[in-house]
Formats: C-alpha cells, structure tokens, sequence
C-alpha cells in the first residue's frame, strides 16, 4: 500500500479560518495524487479534499466534510470556508459557506459540519448528476466502489481515456478568494467558465512521470463570472459575465463596492446591491493577487498586486487577443 508520504496529496495551502466562538480552525484540504488516476489510489481518499475542523487547543479533529471521494480531476477544496450567521428555519445558525472547485456552493453548520444545502452555481457541471441534499455527497458516489464512476461522463477509463471535464480542474472557483458581505448577507465569487478535454496516464503516476496521472487540454475560451449567492438558499442572485478568466478573487467592501481584477488587466468596481459597474481600468498586464482596502489618514483605498503566475498565464491560450500582453509586476493603488 502507498502511504501519502509516497505520493503527496492533501495539503493544506490557502490560509484557513478562525472560530472565535467555537474555538475552532477550520481548513480546506487539497486533492489525492496521482491527481488524475485514481486507479493507483483506490477508495475515498479520506480527508482529501475535505473540509477539516481541529481544536487548536488539543490539535485533535472535531469533525470532518469530503466532498468530492475519489476524485479524479483535482477538485481540491483548499479555498476558503466563510463563516456566516444567520437565519433558517426561523432559528439563528451559525454556519460555514463554500464555493467549491467542483461546481456547487455548500453551506454547513458550524459545530459538526452537517451539510445544510448544496446548490450548483454552474450550468455546464457534467462530473455528476448531483448533490444529496442529505447527505453532502455525490448523487452518484457509490461507497461500494474502490474507482468512482459519479455520472459516467467525465471519468477517462483504459478504453476512453480522454474525455471532456465540466468545470475544468481549475474550477469553478478555485482559491481565489471569495468574499461575504454583512450588509447585503450576499456571498460574492469569482468562476471560472469554460471546459477541458481530460486525458488519464498511468505511466505519468511515478515520480519520473511527475505523478499528475495524466494532464488536460485546453480546448475553448476561458472565461468568468462574478456570481453573488445567497448562502442560506444557495440561490444565485447574479451572474456578470466576463470575457476573461478570473484569478484574482473579490473584495466586497463595507461601502457597498465589490472590486476584482481579471487576467487581461481589467480591474473593475461593482455596486454590491444593483450589481452596477462604477468603473473600470485595464492597466496592461493580468491580476493574480486579489485586491484589498485600506484606510489612511480618513481617506479609503483599495490596492491590489498585478503579475499572472504561470499556470495563470495558460489560461488565456485560446485568448487571442491578450497573446502580446506584456507580464509585469506591479502595486497598483486607487483612491476612494
């Protein structure tokens, strides 16, 4: 048996969050490897890609959530977990929201992880059929099975080994990070559009191979959305369509503006209620950071680093106009 020593999988790498009330941390755990051949690694792979709550004071596990068992396509949900209190059923919960990479927003409660609701906020999710509002997992997961099939769509097998994968291993929403709003109770995220052709290898499950299992295809325009939830419905508000991916996540602020770049050196403001742009600047290069507000001296700023990451940058393949884009790494800061 392969231990995770071997072969990796399963880090924690996007900070996680804080319960003050409930003395607990909470993290998002990354996927199994090989990433994209799940025969070297039969089972659920627990614990990766999941949802961990640990007492910081006994550094013992409260409780746990997967999501995705078995997974084949690097859905990790490392990515941020918002805590958010509110109103269900008439009684007042305290609860943890999350946008997953696989395509469906999850709300949960806090204490023990219990799924509450898990709604897709994609059109094009073609991995499975659905969620069990029950249970949190996969309407198709079979526990039985050592190899997942889910909807028999998009799992490459010996014989098929390449098919199409909706959303793309990127997401969704990836770590990018998402953000909450306590004035209109929204939950406001960035998504990446768009699928891939997934081809499995088993002779890439080694270390010679680099132990991904296989690598995929970009084969359509990348594109994204800003989607605004509600993450007691799980209903989708608004979806704003834009023409290029998303990798540096969203900021909505207590002024009732929500900012975010894009990968072509868009960076945009939104009204956080009518969805309204206020405005927009291309500065020339691509965000991968996401912005941030800062306050001096009375006067209100939002700020946020340019420089696309490489993986990043592959995104816009099929994105021939950015193809001369210059890549330049910058701190660009606007008043307010």
């Amino acid at each position: 048996m392969l231990h995770a020593w071997q072969t990796g999988g399963g880090a924690m790498w996007v900070t996680g969050t804080y319960d003050v009330a409930g003395n607990q941390v909470i993290w998002g755990t990354g996927n199994p490897v090989p990433m994209f051949d799940p025969t070297h690694r039969p089972g659920d792979n627990l614990y990766t890609n999941s949802v961990i709550s640990w007492d910081p004071d006994a550094g013992k596990m409260n409780w746990y959530f997967q999501y995705t068992p078995g997974d084949m396509w690097d859905y990790d949900e490392a990515g941020t977990h918002i805590l958010v209190d509110g109103q269900l059923g008439g009684q007042a919960r305290k609860l943890i929201t999350h946008a997953a990479r696989n395509g469906f927003i999850y709300t949960m409660e806090r204490n023990n992880g219990q799924t509450l609701l898990a709604k897709a906020y994609m059109d094009n999710i073609n991995w499975t059929k659905g969620i069990d509002q029950k249970t949190g997992k996969p309407v198709d997961y079979d526990p039985t099975k050592d190899i997942q099939v889910y909807s028999g769509i998009a799992n490459p097998t010996a014989n098929d080994p390449t098919r199409k994968l909706c959303p793309s291993p990127a997401g969704g929403h990836n770590f990018w990070p998402g953000s909450y709003s306590h004035k209109t109770k929204l939950f406001y995220f960035p998504v990446m559009t768009g699928c891939v052709d997934l081809t499995t290898d088993p002779s890439a499950s080694n270390k010679e191979g680099n132990w991904r299992g296989g690598s995929y295809k970009v084969t359509e325009r990348l594109e994204s959305t800003l989607t605004v939830a509600d993450p007691l419905t799980g209903e989708v508000k608004k979806t704003i369509a834009m023409k290029y991916p998303n990798y540096s996540g969203v900021l909505a602020t207590a002024g009732g503006v929500v900012f975010t770049g894009l990968l072509d050196g868009t960076f945009v403001a939104y009204d956080d209620t009518t969805f309204e742009q206020l405005w927009k600047i291309n500065v020339g290069t691509g965000f991968s950071a996401p912005p941030m507000s800062f306050e001096v001296d009375g006067k209100q700023y939002v700020a946020i680093l340019s420089g696309a990451s490489g993986p990043a940058r592959a995104k816009l393949g099929k994105t021939p106009e950015v193809r001369e884009m210059r890549n330049q790494t910058m701190l660009f800061v606007f008043g307010l």
